[in-house]
């Protein structure tokens, strides 16, 4: 029993990551944001066709088929999510610099 002590501190510890600070950032951002991305292209292109989407607009030769079209838009809807997580990690982080810089470190 007392060899059995040790193992189950060192499994109770938290484990240091070996990510940086900018990866840990880069996944935070982008793992939600693909998630994002995907659902809302599910829902999209389940009430919306690529293809007559892009008909008789300069996008008709990239849609022509449906493949292309899922694609492009989920690409797109990605982008978009990406800036929005981006935002909110960028705001997060500031908004605690701010806070340690006034002093005070804890809201009301």
């Amino acid at each position: 029993m007392a060899s059995e002590q040790p193992e189950e501190r060192d499994a109770a510890e938290p484990r240091e990551t070996p990510w940086s600070r900018m990866r840990r950032d880069v996944a935070i951002v982008l793992w939600p944001s693909f998630l994002a991305a995907a659902v809302m292209t599910m829902f999209f292109f389940a009430v919306f066709d690529p293809v007559e989407i892009g008909e008789g607009t300069a996008l008709a030769a990239l849609v022509a088929n449906h493949n292309a079209g899922y694609a492009l838009g989920f690409f797109f809807f990605w982008a978009f999510t990406t800036l929005s997580s981006a935002l909110s990690l960028y705001l997060a982080r500031t908004e605690s610099q701010l806070a340690g810089r006034e002093g005070g470190g804890s809201r009301p």
